[in-house]
């Protein structure tokens, strides 16, 4: 397994700033910016559409990018430094996780180094996004939660063979996933090796989220002891069939 860390420069940076600062983007995610831009007006963002809002974000960002470009390059190698380090006991939990050897697969990931605080994961580009603000120890932490969705979705589509497109939000086999992430990230090998685990690798709904009086991270945490990966697949899903508008309520 190989993750190649790159600055992918600053249009794109500025396009995937852009992904979350739609009308459909919910509070939670179009906030960050603003916490981390405090140039960056709300108000100018959100009467603007189209090129408009891109111009606006361009013209307020540039420069910050401009005197980030020397730390930019150092956190790649930083970043990239502390992947090989921690390269081969990685894939080896993770090879045993899913049990299937990862010496020689998942060489081509890509994550990409930009100024946006909230960090997007592309299936089938097998790319990332990982805020230029981490540490190289958040960095790893921000890639192994990418990772296991690589690894979980090609062994889902291996199991279920249905829509690739019904593993985007706002599908239910979406959720599931993210969910999943604790569970996987459990493992000895990983969690010693991210420093946001326990508490900080999921979205922080999920935290607090109860189904029939249970914690729904207990509930997935519980069968994947029982069944791993497999069984929390085809389990994990059951149960949020079953429990879809409450799950969904609580999201809100």
């Amino acid at each position: 397994m190989q993750i190649t860390f790159d600055n992918p420069g600053f249009d794109y940076s500025i396009r995937s700033i852009l992904l979350f600062q739609t009308e459909e983007a919910g509070d939670w995610w179009r906030e960050s910016l603003y916490c981390f831009y405090p140039q960056v007006e709300r108000e100018r963002v959100e009467g603007l559409k189209g090129a408009a809002r891109e111009a606006y974000l361009r013209d307020a960002l540039r420069e910050v990018y401009r005197s980030l470009a020397p730390e930019l390059a150092e956190k790649r190698e930083a970043y990239q430094a502390h992947w090989e380090e921690n390269r081969r006991a990685v894939e080896e939990a993770l090879g045993d996780v899913f049990q299937t050897p990862l010496a020689d697969r998942y060489q081509d990931i890509r994550a990409h180094i930009t100024l946006n605080p909230v960090c997007p994961r592309f299936l089938a580009e097998r790319s990332f996004d990982i805020f230029c603000r981490n540490s190289p120890r958040g960095a790893l932490g921000m890639a192994l939660h990418e990772v296991v969705h690589f690894l979980w979705f090609d062994r889902w589509s291996a199991l279920f063979r249905d829509d690739p497109a019904e593993y985007e939000t706002p599908h239910l086999k979406w959720l599931l996933s993210e969910m999943a992430v604790k569970p996987i990230l459990g493992e000895p090998r990983l969690a010693a090796r991210n420093p946001y685990y326990p508490d900080n690798c999921v979205y922080a709904y999920f935290d607090t989220m109860t189904v029939e009086g249970r914690p729904i991270l207990e509930v997935m945490e519980a069968l994947y002891a029982v069944g791993g990966v497999d069984g929390l697949m085809e389990e994990g899903f059951r149960f949020c069939q079953e429990h879809e508008a409450e799950i969904r309520r609580q999201m809100k």
